[in-house]
């Protein structure tokens, strides 16, 4: 009894000891460098083996702040995050926030509330918006893990790891990562080491969010920040329902409705459900116009419009449509 009482005491006091020594997610980014990074792929087989591969898309973290609400507290981070790698440049910056005022253990992608105008006389608050809290980065020792779907720490989907490029991979080097990253996935076991991290932190989280709201001065700051999101809300849906009411919406309104009854008279609308890309040509054209898998496109129904899978065809060598005159104001489906 006495032997099991003793390890009981060891356990707890290593496993105080493996939250004492958890960083929040602020401090471990001193470790997070700005530049280019890699995405190293991180899916699993039914096995649970890792079959490698690295993300093709641009990510690149441009630059920390200061966190508006919590100035020295924590940062705002910035990255292009899943950019076109080609055009790297056309992508804009996606912010990150801390998940929490007093032990962050994660990075949400957030905006704040409001307009320029309101933010500065208001203040800030991030906006609550489902379609993206889930969202997420945790940065551990130098590295950027990419999370998706996240509902709390125990549901969330791990889709990268992303480490940081001191110069860009040209094509043959790239080529080796992805031969060599299913091994290097299996030596970091990002999956556990992401999961005992948030364990762990969520744990002291708890505790230290629980001891930091007992000073007045920090429950104030969460409850400003409500006040803020509300506010600002409340002064958004009465701006859109003063001019919603207002003579002019519905005159516009109107207007609007007539002109797509006008345009619905002169067009005909092709939707593509082939599985492949398709070329639409005018009647006595060689110039096609694509529509992409389960995409749809808007076409003169004056004229006999065509398809062909080619984009080098014309509509003398592809699949008549729609008849002119005949389907105007119409939906046709291509199967």
């Amino acid at each position: 009894m006495k032997t099991k009482l003793l390890l009981l005491i060891v356990l707890l006091g290593l496993k105080t000891i493996a939250q004492n020594e958890v960083k929040h997610q602020t401090e471990q980014l001193s470790l997070i460098k700005k530049g280019d990074y890699i995405g190293y792929l991180t899916q699993q087989d039914g096995s649970g083996k890792y079959e490698g591969g690295l993300d093709e898309l641009t990510y690149k973290l441009t630059n920390f702040q200061d966190y508006r609400i919590q100035p020295g507290a924590h940062k705002e981070v910035y990255m292009i995050f899943g950019g076109n790698p080609d055009r790297p440049d056309k992508y804009k910056e996606t912010m990150f926030l801390p998940d929490n005022e007093a032990f962050p253990i994660t990075y949400v992608e957030k905006v704040f509330e409001g307009n320029k105008e309101m933010q500065d006389e208001l203040g800030f608050a991030p906006r609550i918006n489902r379609l993206t809290d889930g969202n997420r980065l945790v940065f551990l020792d130098g590295r950027i893990y990419v999370i998706e779907d996240w509902e709390s720490k125990d549901s969330y989907n791990l889709v990268s790891v992303m480490e940081h490029q001191t110069k860009k991979m040209g094509g043959l080097k790239k080529m080796k990562e992805v031969m060599r990253s299913p091994k290097k996935m299996k030596e970091m076991q990002p999956h556990e080491t992401l999961k005992k991290y948030l364990d762990n932190a969520y744990e002291k989280q708890q505790t230290v969010y629980a001891q930091w709201m007992k000073n007045p001065k920090n429950a104030a700051i969460v409850e400003n920040t409500e006040s803020i999101r509300k506010l600002t809300i409340d002064a958004i849906n009465k701006q859109r329902a003063d001019w919603r009411n207002s003579d002019a919406y519905r005159r516009i309104k109107e207007r609007n409705q007539s002109f797509a009854q006008s345009a619905s008279q002169s067009q005909v609308t092709i939707t593509n459900r082939t599985g492949k890309d398709i070329y639409i040509y005018e009647e006595g054209s060689s110039n096609g116009s694509r529509i992409s898998v389960n995409g749809k496109g808007t076409y003169n129904c004056k004229k006999n419009q065509y398809y062909s899978f080619s984009g080098n065809s014309s509509a003398a060598k592809s699949t008549q449509i729609s008849t002119a005159n005949q389907s105007c104001g119409q939906e046709k489906t291509i199967q």
